[in-house]
C-alpha cells in the first residue's frame, strides 16, 4: 500500500486533507435531477470542514442538479481508505492522491479515467500553472487535477528570535550558529521527528536536498543525467547525520521517534524549539497553535551549501484528484473537480477563511480577498516572481523511489545506514522506474515560478 505524504497527519496537513475528496456517483448524468455525487473529505478543524461545505459543497449544489453529498472521514484514515478502495477495483468516483506522482499510479494502472476532454471544456490548461498543469499529465493528456500547492519554508518564533538576537539564515553558517546558540540556551534547535506519520522525514530531506544539492542537480538525478550517489546528496544527508549526532535534529536520534508534527508546532509556539523545517500547509496551524498568532513566521530556505543560493522554494502539490473508471457519471465527477480547483476567486475565499494552500492557478496578489493572512499573500507572491524553485520529493519523484526515501530512512537515523548506503538503495530504485518510464518529466530548474 502506497504511504501518503500528508492524509496521516494529525497537525499541520489541513491543505491537502480538507480538499481530498472521493466519491462515487450513485444515479444518473450531471444533468439528472436528483443525481447524487458523494466524497469523502478529512479536516483539521470544524470551521475548516464548514467552509468547505459552504463554498464548494452548498455553492456547487445551488448551481447543479446533480447534489453532491460530503461525508467526513477522519485525517488518519482517509489516504488507507482510499488506497484500499482503489486495489479493491471499488474506488470511489473522485480518486485522492497526495500528489501527481502517486496519481500518475492510478492512472497507468487504469483506474482513473482520461480527462483531456474535461481540460479542454474548463479551461485547465490556461487555468493552472505550467508546470503543475504539465505534471498533471500522462503522454500528453491531462489524468488528474492539482487542488492544493504549496513549498517547504524554514518555520520560526520572531518573539523568540528578537530575544535572542537571530535573524532567519541564510547560509549554513548562519543556520548553524542558530541551531547552537538555540541548543546551548537549552532549546532544541531544529524540530524534526516521525512519531505517527513516517512521511515526516521527506518534509526534512525534500528541504536538505533542495538547500544543499540545488535544483539544477535534482533534475540532473531525475531526468537521468545524474544519479543520487554523487557527492552532493551524500555531502546533504551527512549533514543531517551531524545534526543527530549533535542532537539538534528534534533533540536527537532517540527523540525522533518520539516527536509528531504537534510537539514540533507547540515547540515553536511556547519557545523550546528554535526553527522547524516544514511545509506551507502548516500555515492553518500554526495560527491554531500560537497564543498570539501574529508571532509565527516563515522564511524562506536558507543555503545549505555553497553550491546553492539562499531562498530555493521547493513546488509541491499537495492534493491530487482524479475520476475514478468505474464512475458512472464522469461529467457529475468532473464538474465537481473544477468546481473545487479550477475557479481563482472561488479557492481564495476558501484560502481567506481557513488559510489552506490554494490550487496552483494562474493568479496574482491582488486577487487575494484582504481577509488572507498577509504571510500567505507573501508566500505566494514571491514564487511566481522568482526563478529559484525546486522539486517536492512526494511531487517529483516516482512512487517507489519515494516510498524507499521515507522507510529507509529510519536506518540513517539510527546509524544502521551510511548516507552512501542509504543513497545507493534510492538510486537503484530510482533505476528500475526510470528504465520503466514511470518517472513524471521534472520542469528545468529557474525556469518556472
Amino acid at each position: 500500500m502506497r504511504i501518503t505524504k500528508r492524509a496521516l497527519v494529525p497537525l499541520g496537513l489541513v491543505a491537502a486533507a480538507s480538499v481530498a475528496l472521493a466519491g462515487c456517483v450513485s444515479s444518473g448524468g450531471s444533468d439528472d435531477a436528483g443525481g447524487t455525487v458523494t466524497y469523502w473529505g478529512a479536516f483539521y478543524a470544524p470551521t475548516t470542514e464548514e467552509a468547505f461545505q459552504e463554498i464548494f459543497v452548498d455553492g456547487f449544489n445551488a448551481e447543479n442538479d446533480t447534489q453532491v453529498d460530503m461525508e467526513v472521514k477522519e485525517l488518519t484514515t482517509l489516504g488507507q481508505l482510499t488506497d484500499t478502495a482503489v486495489a479493491a477495483g471499488e474506488s470511489p468516483d473522485i480518486v485522492y492522491a497526495d500528489g501527481p506522482s502517486a496519481a500518475s499510479d492510478f492512472a497507468r494502472a487504469d483506474r482513473t479515467v482520461d480527462l483531456g476532454g474535461y481540460a479542454e471544456e474548463y479551461g485547465w490548461q490556461d487555468a493552472f500553472l505550467p508546470w503543475a498543469y504539465e505534471l498533471s499529465t500522462i503522454d500528453g493528456s491531462m489524468r488528474s487535477v492539482p487542488a492544493s500547492y504549496g513549498s517547504m519554508v524554514l518555520y520560526y518564533n520572531a518573539a523568540v528570535f528578537e530575544e535572542h538576537g537571530w535573524t532567519p539564515p541564510t547560509t549554513l553558517e548562519e543556520f548553524e550558529q542558530v541551531a547552537q546558540e538555540a541548543d546551548d540556551a537549552g532549546m532544541v534547535p531544529l524540530g524534526g521527528g516521525n512519531a505517527g506519520y513516517q512521511g515526516m522525514s521527506e518534509w526534512l530531506i525534500t528541504a536538505v536536498f533542495n538547500a544543499a544539492v540545488g535544483p539544477e542537480k535534482i533534475h540532473d538525478v531525475l531526468t537521468g543525467e545524474a544519479e543520487f550517489t554523487d557527492p552532493e546528496f551524500v555531502a546533504a544527508i551527512e549533514l543531517v547525520e551531524s545534526w543527530i549526532d549533535k542532537g539538534w535534529l528534534a533533540g536527537g536520534a532517540e527523540s525522533y521517534f518520539t516527536t509528531d508534527d504537534t510537539a514540533n508546532v507547540t515547540g515553536l509556539a511556547n519557545g523550546t524549539t528554535a526553527m522547524y523545517l516544514s511545509g506551507t500547509w502548516s500555515f492553518n496551524s500554526l495560527t491554531e497553535v500560537f497564543e498570539d498568532p501574529e508571532q509565527w513566521a516563515w522564511a524562506p530556505l536558507p543555503s545549505l551549501s555553497d553550491d546553492v543560493e539562499p531562498g530555493v522554494f521547493p513546488l509541491a502539490i499537495g492534493t491530487q484528484l482524479s475520476v475514478s473508471a468505474d464512475a458512472e457519471d464522469p461529467d457529475a465527477a468532473a464538474a465537481f473537480l473544477d468546481y473545487v480547483a479550477g475557479d481563482v476567486d472561488r479557492a481564495l475565499e476558501y484560502t481567506a477563511r481557513t488559510g489552506e494552500n490554494p490550487p496552483p492557478l494562474q493568479m496574482s496578489a491582488d486577487q487575494f480577498p484582504d481577509e488572507v493572512d498577509e504571510r500567505t499573500v507573501d508566500l505566494y507572491s514571491q514564487i511566481p516572481e522568482t526563478t529559484n524553485v525546486g522539486y517536492a520529493t512526494w511531487t517529483f519523484f516516482p512512487p517507489k523511489t519515494d516510498s524507499y526515501l521515507i522507510t529507509e530512512f529510519d536506518k540513517v537515523v539510527t546509524g544502521d545506514s551510511t548516507a552512501q548506503e542509504y543513497l545507493a538503495g534510492m538510486q537503484d530504485t530510482f533505476d528500475k522506474e526510470f528504465d520503466a518510464g514511470t518517472t513524471l518529466v521534472p520542469f528545468s530548474p529557474q525556469s518556472e515560478g
